[in-house]
């Protein structure tokens, strides 16, 4: 692609970043090693270790890229005043973005932290906004429910999901397949919903 001197430590993470990516859209996980990072972009393996710690590192920035892109994804969902509507909006939404990068999807469930290691803030800070999307939909629907209370439904409901898109992105399902999943998702968020429903009226 170029010599060494013609791209910039900054320029070249995003090149492995980018040829890692694409390593695994086309071949998965398993294709990934820094022998193919180094050849799709024309540099010897022992570069990408001056840029990265190691194949985990380049892992976990590829997961924290894309959850980022996920919650870019959800804040663009169009949101109305019904909230039930905006929650299957949402559910929708996350399913849809899931699907649609489901090699990148897959790397993301199925990839174990290195022992010792920790999830990175950003990843941890990503997830939050995620949530709190999902609270301010969740709140009116439970106005009764306290923070913590309500901050333990919202990743209730989001763990679910992510149940159904874990199984979905294998296209190892029976039943929850890469077809089913939206109609999966939809009859999770209005049990999910129906049951707030009963519990504030019980209040």
């Amino acid at each position: 692609m170029g010599r060494r001197s013609v791209h910039s430590p900054e320029e070249l993470r995003q090149l492995i970043l980018d040829a890692s990516q694409t390593i695994v859209e086309r071949n998965g996980m398993t294709g990934l090693s820094a022998r193919e990072i180094a050849r799709m972009i024309g540099y010897s393996p022992g570069t990408l270790y001056n840029i990265f710690e190691n194949l985990d590192d380049v892992l976990l920035t590829l997961q924290v890229q894309l959850m980022g892109r996920t919650l870019e994804h959800m804040k663009r969902v169009p949101l109305g005043p019904d909230r039930e509507k905006n929650v299957e909006a949402l559910a929708h939404g996350y399913v849809d973005f899931a699907l649609v990068n489901r090699r990148m999807w897959n790397l993301f469930l199925a990839h174990s932290l290195p022992p010792g290691s920790s999830v990175p803030v950003l990843l941890h800070d990503y997830t939050n906004s995620l949530i709190d999307i999902v609270k301010d939909q969740l709140g009116p629907i439970a106005p009764d429910a306290s923070r913590e209370s309500l901050d333990a439904m919202a990743r209730a409901l989001w763990a679910g999901l992510n149940g159904i898109t874990a199984i979905a992105a294998t296209e190892k399902g029976v039943y929850l397949t890469p077809a089913t999943a939206q109609s999966f998702a939809k009859e999770l968020t209005t049990i999910f919903i129906r049951g707030l429903r009963c519990q504030a009226a019980h209040h």
